[in-house]
């Protein structure tokens, strides 16, 4: 059963697009050994994926796990938090609008047709909005920023998979693991940034990494799915 509710999804996307700041989850564990491969390279698909709806990310947390049904892999997911779920959810919903090809189903539209499970979902959206396609997802792991955000002992980093379903067919078109811990900047970077007058600007949170990612996969996602 996905626990979600209207008002709590259209908050947190409200927090995503107004970038408010979110402490890290902390008691991460290490989940790359167990993150799925990208198996599933999709071929060109025709160009009729245009109107999409953002589900629910799946999550783990004390409580349980929230699964993610439709998602084409298994995934492993380190505990973190529903809040932390529905800021990348929010983070997806915020980097589709951004692209010009899609129309994005607004959360609380999402939030009015959410059922018992992603599939009934699903069909309600594609039915009741004509919805071409559904993002799924899970978020697998926040890995906080360890000491101070000047000079951390331990960078920030995120784990997500993502995949794009056929809201009709339930087919996979297209699906990513992003696994990313920061880096440290390069000496071209930081010289930049002393001549703005930022030497911090490059050290992120474990959330800030999650927003990248999903500017990064919706950019690779466009490309591939035609």
């Amino acid at each position: 059963m996905i626990r979600v509710h209207a008002s709590r999804t259209t908050r947190t996307v409200s927090m995503a697009i107004a970038l408010a700041a979110v402490v890290a989850t902390s008691g991460c564990q290490r989940i790359r050994p167990y993150l799925p491969d990208n198996p599933f390279i999709s071929p060109e698909v025709p160009g009729r994926i245009r109107r999409v709806a953002v589900l629910p990310f799946a999550y783990r947390d004390e409580h349980g796990t929230v699964p993610c049904s439709m998602c084409p892999n298994p995934v492993v997911m380190a505990p973190t938090s529903e809040d932390d779920a529905l800021l990348v959810t929010a983070f997806f919903y915020e980097a589709l609008t951004r692209h010009p090809r899609f129309q994005v189903v607004p959360p609380d539209v999402v939030a009015r047709f959410m059922a018992d499970t992603m599939e009934e979902t699903t069909e309600r959206l594609e039915v009741m909005e004509s919805v071409d396609a559904v993002l799924v997802g899970a978020l697998l792991e926040l890995r906080p920023r360890l000491g101070s955000p000047q000079a951390p002992s331990e960078a920030g980093g995120a784990a997500i998979y993502v995949a794009l379903i056929d809201a009709k067919t339930k087919a996979p078109l297209w699906n990513r693991v992003f696994d990313r811990t920061q880096r440290p900047p390069n000496a071209v970077e930081r010289g930049i940034d002393v001549v703005v007058g930022d030497e911090t600007a490059h050290w992120l949170s474990a959330q800030g990494i999650a927003q990248e990612a999903a500017l990064e996969l919706v950019k690779t996602m466009a490309r591939t799915v035609r």
